[in-house]
């Protein structure tokens, strides 16, 4: 083989494997990961919130060498007041850069300080003993090169906070991930603003819930398209509503004002 040759083959395989890792280096992905609508019967909750972490693609595009990501939550305060996030608020946690390729884990990430306050009184909250176990969540994002994905995590306070011993509560989280991508959302708004009924989106196979804000409104994101039930869980003094909606993909479904009706003495 002649000198010549050889310096033209090697440049060759050189070209080769940079052009290699010049696709590999453009193989990522930008993850955005937000806390959602977590309304609760309290005046307001208070939870530490350190990050979250996420188990993306391994280099090879599986999860045979995947390594879990860790995104911290940087804020003036860690300690948020969760029970603002009603309505359309949201939080957003962090954002990173990662492998392209599919997302299946998240796992929420928690300090030891939580409480709530009601009626003036701060109350401790007590951790459930399978809390790591309840804060970590499959998800299906895949994610391709060159794009960016929002990934929400949807904690339903009402639902995740339970009376224990001695007038003392346990913080059990029912929580939930989800990619807006193909879901549908319900957006609507209750009169009187101020009476805070509990919204219940159901059907057969899932049953979603939140509260409505100061004014009313409620927002509920993360729908799989299907046929529901709106049932509305009204207050003393009022009856409860029940319709049916139905929803598809990528939607926003925007429900006419609903007034609740007075109970009769």
């Amino acid at each position: 083989m002649s000198k010549t040759f050889l310096a033209l083959w090697m440049a060759m395989l050189s070209g080769l494997f940079m052009s290699c890792d010049d696709v590999t280096s453009e193989n990522r992905s930008l993850v955005n990961i937000l806390l959602v609508d977590a309304p609760g019967d309290f005046d307001e909750v208070w939870i530490e919130v350190l990050g979250v972490e996420i188990l993306p693609a391994g280099s090879r595009g599986s999860t045979e060498n995947a390594n879990w990501i860790r995104i911290p939550y940087r804020a003036a305060s860690n300690t948020v007041k969760i029970s603002d996030l009603v309505n359309d608020e949201r939080l957003l946690l962090g954002r990173t850069e990662i492998q392209s390729g599919l997302v299946s884990k998240i796992r929420l990430l928690l300090g030891r300080e939580m409480y709530l306050i009601q009626d003036g009184i701060r109350i401790d909250l007590a951790a459930d003993l399978d809390l790591a176990d309840k804060l970590e969540m499959d998800i299906a994002v895949d994610a391709l090169p060159g794009f960016s994905y929002d990934i929400f995590l949807d904690m339903d306070l009402a639902g995740s906070i339970v009376p224990a011993a001695n007038g003392s509560f346990l913080l059990d989280p029912k929580l939930r991930a989800f990619d807006p991508a193909g879901a549908a959302t319900i957006r609507g708004r209750i009169l009187p603003g101020n009476v805070a009924p509990h919204v219940y989106v159901r059907s057969t196979t899932d049953t979603l819930s939140t509260l409505t804000a100061g004014n009313g409104g409620f927002y509920l994101q993360g729908i799989t398209p299907n046929t529901y039930q709106v049932f509305i869980e009204a207050p003393a003094g009022y009856l409860d509503t029940a319709f049916d909606v139905a929803v598809s993909g990528d939607t926003l479904l925007t429900l006419p004002s609903i007034n609740l009706r007075p109970q009769l003495p």
